[in-house]
């Protein structure tokens, strides 16, 4: 019973960690989490149908999702994943703030003799059942009650009984919600058809543009102006917004980068003092990757330029890479069992000239680059291999593998210095300088410094976009961008709720998008990239699109309409000319207009072959008898005639093992939908203010 023995030890700890667990586990996963102001701060990020988010309460659960993400990842989140652990925290705190009014609102409680029930109960909560199972499985009951009737545990079970309070609320709420949900039996027996049915079908298609021509169908006004009261449901249109926006960037500064440049300078200062390299990557490095050995050609250049030209025990850098400032030690190096060449590489192409000439230039070039000319120099002059201009050929470092055969064999047998060619291969003729040749492998431990935007360069590009939406108030947006030199771009058309164009999301920039005039200017809105100042630019209201709008788009419309209403005549014809078994390919026989195909095997889960997703096609063929012609169905490319095939046998033995199954989960995918549409409606409904903005940069 040693485990037992440990989990009664530790029990008061087991629960403090089990409660965070469950209340992050509400907020996250349902929105349920019904947490008050826990600061006396007047500070606020948001406010929620009028009631403060406080920024202690919010910069809590960011800080516990980032610790969450870190244990997951193992990395430190960067400003990015930061961002985006904010909007995820906000979203579920909008959610939950919303839902515990709407619980309160229909009157749900929870009383304390529900919750003594539950836990004293036969069935306990599970995730309190959980902490005591031992390794077989088996819930230590007297373990459990002992514990929960402790009173050293009286305070830990008072948050415990909250988060419980919570759950029931939570489980109440969803039963109304969902109390009308159900699945059918038809629901489930098409979904199992639609997993498992397999189809086999013959058509004739009467394509339209092959009946008629274009010159023979005559549209008039009226008839574009008759489609268009006649399909005014499909011309409706949401409301759109398209702003006008001016970015600050907020990324790193040239004072950010020589900031980590003298950081990272320190370290190697203390390096060269004795201090254990090893140590310092511990305490200074901000990726701890583990010492490994590496190849040519596996690290950047700038790295191993750097690390392969030094000996063991050496230190290098700073050295400027991608991802901020690397200093570097050798710790090792060995004999590898792989040879690795650097060279160079003149690439000649052979088209639109016979091969002998590009031969004799490439020979040329051999002669001008074993005299002495810079080689580097005659790639960027005469090489047709993209980029050979700024490279000068360079193909860095490379092993086995790596290029064509032919080119990897005579570079493979070259020495450094030599000059190989010429060489032909699918991609011409080429001119090789060999410019190394290793089998090292060195072992190193490396220090990075990224270059982050510091919280100055932060706080310095948000001020100036407050200073030019200050500015720009009177409508001198254009004119005023212009005279500082910034540019201004524009969104395309976007919808309310959804992300902007360019921009991202940010929900207090799409609520002004969408409650401000045509020429109004916003707020300074933190984005992916930077600060953004807006200015409305277009503004579309919601309802249908004027006929004038529209009326260009009518024109191959209409047309096609006319000639669908005459080919209906032609198929009904052709149908009724022929039994109900015949063979579709006479129709093709008689007229090539007519293209009659075979589908092969499909299930309706998927997309039909030679056809494509066509909705009525696939109704048609899985309600139609075996070796039975259809009548003339209308699909997306003119008319068909169907004919089934075949169709595999309904399978009730099938059905009926997978009928439980589906129906849990057609269910849950209902219920999931029901209540995210539900949890939709409520944030369109609500006023929220969103000020987050204020606070992180």
């Amino acid at each position: 019973m040693p485990i037992m023995t440990k989990m009664r030890d530790n029990m008061p700890v087991i629960l403090i960690g089990l409660v965070i667990m469950f209340v992050v586990m509400i907020v996250f996963e349902w929105g349920m989490d019904y947490l008050g102001t826990r600061s006396g701060r007047h500070d606020y990020v948001g406010m929620i149908e009028g009631k403060k988010v406080t920024y202690q309460e919010f910069s809590d659960l960011v800080k516990r999702a980032a610790e969450n993400q870190k244990k997951q990842s193992g990395q430190e989140p960067d400003d990015n994943t930061y961002r985006q652990i904010r909007d995820q925290v906000w979203n579920s705190l909008v959610a939950s703030r919303l839902v515990e009014m709407e619980t309160e609102r229909a009157g749900i409680t929870v009383s304390d003799q529900e919750l003594i029930d539950w836990v004293k109960g036969d069935t306990p909560p599970e995730f309190l059942v959980q902490q005591f199972r031992d390794s077989t499985g088996n819930f230590n009951r007297s373990l459990y009650d002992q514990t929960i009737s402790d009173p050293k545990n009286k305070e830990i079970m008072i948050q415990v009984e909250s988060g419980l309070r919570q759950q029931r609320l939570s489980e109440k709420m969803q039963s109304i919600i969902l109390a009308s949900v159900r699945v059918t039996p038809g629901e489930i027996q098409q979904r199992y058809e639609d997993l498992n049915l397999k189809l086999d079908a013959q058509y004739a298609l009467f394509d339209p543009n092959r009946f008629f021509s274009d010159t023979s169908i005559s549209v008039t006004d009226d008839d574009l102006r008759k489609f268009y009261n006649e399909n005014q449901e499909e011309f409706k249109s949401k409301a759109t917004r398209k702003l006008k926006y001016v970015l600050f960037s907020d990324q790193a500064s040239a004072k950010d980068s020589q900031d980590v440049l003298v950081e990272i300078t320190n370290v190697l200062q203390q390096s060269k003092l004795g201090i254990d390299f090893l140590e310092l990557k511990k305490s200074y490095s901000e990726s701890q990757s583990p010492e490994a050995f590496f190849t040519h050609g596996e690290l950047t250049k700038e790295k191993e330029k750097a690390v392969f030209g030094v000996k063991v025990g050496s230190v290098v850098g700073p050295i400027p890479d991608f991802d901020g400032y690397h200093l570097i030690k050798i710790l090792e190096a060995k004999k590898g069992a792989e040879t690795f060449i650097r060279a160079r590489h003149i690439l000649l192409a052979t088209a639109g000239s016979t091969e002998a000439a590009v031969m004799k230039q490439a020979n040329d070039l051999i002669a001008r680059a074993r005299k002495g000319e810079d080689f580097a120099e005659l790639a960027k002059q005469y090489s047709t291999e993209p980029g050979a201009a700024t490279s000068g050929g360079d193909l860095g470092w490379f092993g086995k593998g790596r290029m064509v055969k032919p080119f990897e064999d005579a570079a493979m047998k070259g020495t450094p210095g030599q000059i190989v060619g010429p060489v032909k291969t699918q991609f011409g003729i080429h001119v090789i300088k060999i410019e190394g040749r290793d089998n090292r492998e060195v072992k190193i431990a490396d220090i990075v410094l990224t270059v982050k935007a510091s919280s100055q360069t932060k706080d310095d590009a948000f001020q100036r976009a407050q200073d030019f939406a200050y500015l720009v108030r009177d409508g001198r947006f254009e004119k005023e961008a212009e005279g500082l030199g910034l540019q201004v771009k524009e969104t395309p058309t976007f919808q309310k709720g959804g992300m902007v164009p360019g921009l991202g999301f940010n929900e207090s920039m799409a609520k002004f998008a969408f409650s401000k005039d045509l020429g109004a200017v916003g707020d300074a809105y933190q984005v992916s990239g930077g600060v953004v100042v807006c200015k409305i630019s277009e503004v579309k209201k919601e309802g249908v699109r004027p006929f004038d709008e529209v009326k260009e788009g009518l024109k191959p419309r209409v047309p096609r309409k006319k000639k669908m209403t005459l080919m209906k005549e032609v198929v009904a014809k052709r149908r009724s000319a022929i039994n109900d078994t015949a063979d579709l390919a006479e129709l093709a026989a008689t007229d090539t207009r007519i293209a009659v195909q075979t589908t092969g095997q499909f299930q309706p889960s998927g997309s039909i072959p030679t056809i494509g997703r066509d909705n009525t096609f696939l109704g048609v063929a899985m309600s139609l008898p075996v070796r039975k012609i259809s009548q003339p169905v209308e699909g997306g490319r003119g008319y068909y005639l169907i004919k089934l095939l075949g169709k595999s046998p309904f399978d009730s033995a099938s059905f009926n093992a997978q009928r439980t199954i589906l129906a849990a989960q057609m269910l849950q995918e209902k219920k999931q939908r029901i209540v995210a549409d539900w949890l939709e409606k409520l944030k369109e409904k609500a006023d929220i203010e969103d000020l987050r903005d204020m606070f992180y940069r």
